[in-house]
C-alpha cells in the first residue's frame, strides 16, 4: 500500500463513493400504504376488542396457545397480542407482535405474488411450460398456471427426496429440480386432470423464480417484496447461514424445540418467515395496487380450478370459499415442523384474522368462536361450514 501514490488513493477513493451511490440507487423504492379511509366506529370496537381479548385469553388458558394474533376490521386494527413465550418449556423470552414465526404453508401466497411480479414485468408468462427454464424437464403439458392450482400432477417431493439423498445435507430448490430431471419419480396424474395439493409445484415455482432472476429466491424476495413494502420482520430462511436470522423457534408436542430438516433448505411452498404485524402490511398491500395490478391481485384471490364444485376452492396462494352473494373469503394454513399457521381475510369487508404459533399443538382449531365476535353471529351448532383449521401436515 506505501508504493501507491496519494493520486491513486484518491481516485480509488472517489471510485467507491460513486459505485457506493450508485448501488444505493438500485435500492428499491420503501412503498408507503396510506391509512385505510374505511370508516368504522370507535366504540363498537372498544366492545369487539374487548371480547376477543377474553376469548384469547381463554384459549390460552385452557389450550396452551402459543403465539401472536392480530385482527382487523375494515382494514383497521381490531386486537392484536401475544401469548406465550419463545422457549415454551422453560417459560423464558415473552412473545411479543413483532414475534418472526415459520408461516408454513402461508408462504404459497408471496411465491405466487413473485410470479405474478415477473409476469407484469413481461420476464415469464402464466402458459408457460416448465421446459422454457429447464428444457430438460421430463414432465410434459405442465405449466406456471397449472403448477399454481395445483394442476401439476407431480409427485411429493418431501418423499422422493429420501430416496435421492442422505436427508441430512439441506436440499435447494435447484436441488429438487435436479432429482426430477435425473430419476424422473412417478406422477400423480397427468397434468390439468385435477386439483391436488402439491407442495412439489410451488418449489418449483419459487425455483423458476431463480431462474428468470438469477439470484437466490431469498434474496430476489427481501429485495423486490419484503424491504420495499416495509415487511422488516419478513424474510425466506436461509438454513446455510442460520445465525442470520432471529426467530420463535418452533415447539413439538411435548414442548420441545424442534431442530431443522434438510427439507427446511427447499422453500417456496414454505420458507418465509414473518411477524403479524408485517403480514397485515401484506393484507393492506393486497388491497392497494403499490406492488401488483388489481387483475394480477384478483387472481390471486379468486376460485381457479373450475371443475370444483360448492364454496371450496384454490385461487393462486390462496384457498378460496365462495358465499352465497358471490364475494370470496380467501384464507390458507399452514404446519411444519413446529409451527402452526392461520391466515383469513374478507374480501368484501376487509376484515382479517392472522395467528401464528410455534407450537406444533398450537391450541387453536375450531375459530367459530372469534369470527362470531367479529361478525356478531349466534353460535349454531348445526351450522354447515366452520371457519376450521387444517390438519394435514404441509397444509
Amino acid at each position: 500500500m506505501t508504493r501507491f501514490y496519494f493520486k491513486t488513493l484518491v481516485i480509488i477513493g472517489v471510485s467507491f463513493i460513486f459505485c457506493a451511490c450508485n448501488d444505493r440507487k438500485k435500492e428499491p423504492k420503501i412503498e408507503k400504504l396510506s391509512e385505510s379511509e374505511r370508516a368504522y366506529n370507535k366504540k363498537e370496537f372498544e366492545i369487539k376488542e374487548k371480547k376477543i381479548a377474553q376469548y384469547f385469553e381463554r384459549l390460552h388458558k385452557q389450550t396452551g396457545f402459543n403465539g401472536a394474533v392480530w385482527i382487523s376490521k375494515d382494514e383497521h386494527k381490531l386486537y392484536a397480542a401475544a401469548f406465550g413465550f419463545n422457549d415454551i418449556k422453560h417459560q423464558k423470552e415473552p412473545l411479543n407482535i413483532s414475534s418472526v414465526f415459520q408461516l408454513a404453508s402461508v408462504s404459497k401466497q408471496f411465491t405466487a405474488a413473485a410470479i405474478l411480479h415477473l409476469m407484469e414485468q413481461g420476464k415469464l408468462k402464466l402458459s408457460d411450460p416448465v421446459q422454457k427454464f429447464y428444457p430438460n424437464f421430463p414432465y410434459q403439458g405442465i405449466n406456471l398456471k397449472m403448477l399454481l392450482l395445483h394442476r401439476g400432477g407431480l409427485g411429493n417431493y418431501t418423499y422422493f427426496s429420501e430416496m435421492y439423498c442422505d436427508r441430512k445435507t439441506p436440499i435447494s430448490n435447484q436441488d429438487v429440480v435436479q432429482m426430477m430431471i435425473k430419476n424422473k419419480p412417478p406422477i400423480y396424474f397427468f397434468p390439468d386432470r385435477r386439483f391436488d395439493y402439491s407442495n412439489t409445484g410451488y418449489v418449483l415455482l419459487a425455483a423458476i423464480v431463480e431462474k428468470v432472476t438469477a439470484e437466490k429466491f431469498d434474496v430476489y424476495m427481501r429485495k423486490e417484496i419484503f424491504k420495499p413494502l416495509g415487511m422488516n420482520h419478513t424474510y425466506v430462511y436461509d438454513i446455510n447461514k442460520p445465525a442470520a436470522f432471529n426467530y420463535s423457534p418452533g415447539h413439538d408436542k411435548n414442548l420441545n424445540t424442534t431442530q431443522k430438516s434438510y427439507l427446511d433448505g427447499a422453500h417456496g411452498d414454505k420458507g418465509v418467515y414473518s411477524s403479524v404485524e408485517d403480514l397485515a402490511i401484506w393484507d393492506r398491500v393486497l388491497y392497494s395496487n403499490i406492488f401488483l395490478k388489481k387483475s394480477s391481485i384478483d387472481s390471486l384471490s379468486k376460485p381457479g380450478n373450475h371443475h370444483l364444485t360448492g364454496p371450496f376452492n384454490y385461487g393462486y396462494g390462496w384457498r378460496t370459499y365462495t358465499l352465497a352473494d358471490r364475494s370470496n373469503i380467501n384464507y390458507h394454513g399452514g404446519w411444519w415442523n413446529g409451527y402452526k399457521t392461520f391466515f383469513f381475510r374478507d374480501l368484501k369487508n376487509h376484515h382479517a384474522i392472522i395467528l401464528l404459533s410455534n407450537r406444533e399443538h398450537s391450541g387453536f382449531r375450531d375459530l367459530d368462536g372469534l369470527v362470531d365476535i367479529i361478525y356478531d353471529r349466534k353460535p349454531d351448532p348445526k351450522r354447515k361450514y366452520s371457519v376450521y383449521m387444517h390438519h394435514a401436515p404441509g397444509y
